[in-house]
């Protein structure tokens, strides 16, 4: 979540009822064809032995030229296409328990709009759908936070499209649908590699990157591609600043390679990169240069993914699937930016009580596979503190799942001035210790 350092200073000192809150949306209609996910379930949740099932699909969520862009300024607003954004869909069912990982090439989705798209997909079973956003600045605004603004510093209007928000909440419905339609009995295989040094910085912290980059890889029994997934931290903005052209950034190079040697669906999980992992280019770097490192991230990443597929991999104990899940109500920081965007009426609509945010953790676990989702964006440190309390040997700690809150700051980096910038688009000091005990609870649940 990138927004001017400007603002912060600005609307520091602007009184927060200064805007009006947005009409919600009426409710989502019932799906045409009724919910036949839960019909599907129920059958598969009587069947007399597990077997696991995978299935994945994707459609293009790509918007028309026009739209405000995520990040890097204020009604900033797309001119052309350089690249397809996507809805990917992984679908594992081993018959007791199932779930459903969703990953969106836009900036990010509140919870109340994922709980929109839930809707339209089951009545029953609605936690088990986990959506993630790869943090894409190269997308359209589906927070709201980079409308129109006064002087460039102080948005006063939400930059979301609302026909564009219903279609895409519609388009994602369906990419769950096929992903669950096409599901076939299946392994699971696990491995990791290192991404190369040079692709990722941090300048709030040099060399706080983690270089360590997951695969998991979905074959049916005739050895073909389903899924191949990648999760690794880094912020999805090879393009930067000066950027005016739609693009899944590097995870869509990431797609085309990987399925150009694989098959399947490749998808993109977002990591510990909060606080701040970026690309290396300067904002103002020459095109050619970030279309270069565009290049060079997403092929290493598929590259990576690739010698892993044929060089050997770890089969996960199969169907060894569970699912856990959580609501918590976090404080939000009064006067911070996320108090005043919601004051402004700038993000969806979502009831706080007593001062609190409801959100949502899940810990999914195939075998000794872990996979954490937060509602925000960790940095690497904070990364590491959630991942050694997971379970197995692959520890997968994913931002950006069902919620996007801004950062998650260590205590530490809490009181580092480093972190301004970070605090001000936080909830609170309070929030990562209560997110570690969330998932100490979800970790031992039984």
């Amino acid at each position: 979540m990138r927004l001017r350092g400007a603002w912060a200073l600005l609307a520091l000192g602007v009184c927060a009822c200064a805007g009006g809150s947005r009409p919600w949306p009426a409710p989502p209609p019932p799906p045409s064809a009724g919910t036949w996910f839960d019909d599907f379930r129920a059958a598969r949740a009587r069947l007399p032995g597990p077997e696991l099932l995978a299935g994945a699909a994707r459609l293009r969520i790509t918007p028309p030229p026009g739209v405000v862009i995520a990040g890097h300024g204020f009604n900033k607003r797309s001119n052309g296409v350089l690249d397809d954004l996507w809805a990917r869909a992984v679908y594992l069912d081993s018959g007791p328990e199932a779930v459903v990982l969703v990953s969106l090439d836009v900036i990010g989705l509140g919870l109340p709009r994922v709980e929109r798209i839930r809707a339209r997909v089951s009545r029953r079973h609605g936690d088990r759908i986990l959506l993630f956003s790869t943090h894409n600045h190269d997308g359209p605004d589906t927070l709201g936070l980079w409308g129109p603004a006064v002087l460039q510093l102080l948005p006063v209007k939400s930059g979301q499209d609302p026909a564009y928000m219903d279609w895409l909440e519609r388009r994602v419905a369906r990419v769950i649908l096929r992903a669950v339609a096409s599901a076939r009995p299946a392994r699971a295989l696990a491995g990791r590699f290192e991404a190369p040094a040079e692709l990722a910085m941090n300048p709030r912290e040099p060399g706080e990157v983690d270089r360590l980059a997951n695969v998991l890889r979905l074959e049916d029994r005739r050895g073909g591609t389903v899924a191949t997934l990648v999760q690794w931290g880094c912020h999805a903005e090879a393009l930067q600043d000066l950027n005016r052209l739609l693009s899944a950034d590097f995870p869509g190079v990431y797609y085309r390679e990987a399925e150009d040697a694989l098959g399947g669906v490749a998808m993109y999980l977002s990591g510990p990169a909060g606080g701040m992992v970026e690309p290396p280019d300067p904002p103002a770097a020459p095109l050619a240069r970030r279309l270069a490192t565009r290049e060079r991230l997403g092929g290493a990443l598929a590259a990576g993914a690739i010698q892993q597929a044929i060089g050997g991999m770890d089969e996960l104990p199969s169907p060894a699937l569970s699912v856990r899940v959580a609501r918590v109500g976090l404080e939000l920081q009064v006067g911070g930016l996320l108090d005043l965007a919601i004051g402004l009426g700038l993000l969806d609509p979502r009831p706080l009580v007593d001062g609190r945010m409801t959100t949502e953790l899940a810990l999914v676990r195939l075998g000794p596979l872990s996979l954490l989702s937060l509602p925000g964006e960790p940095t690497p440190e904070l990364g590491r503190a959630f991942a050694a309390r997971l379970p197995g040997e692959y520890r997968w700690v994913v931002g950006l799942g069902q919620d996007e809150l801004g950062y998650l700051l260590s205590d530490r980096q809490w009181a580092d001035p480093r972190f301004d910038y970070e605090r001000s688009m936080s909830l609170g000091p309070g929030a990562a210790a209560q997110l570690l005990s969330v998932v100490d609870a979800l970790v031992h649940a039984p």
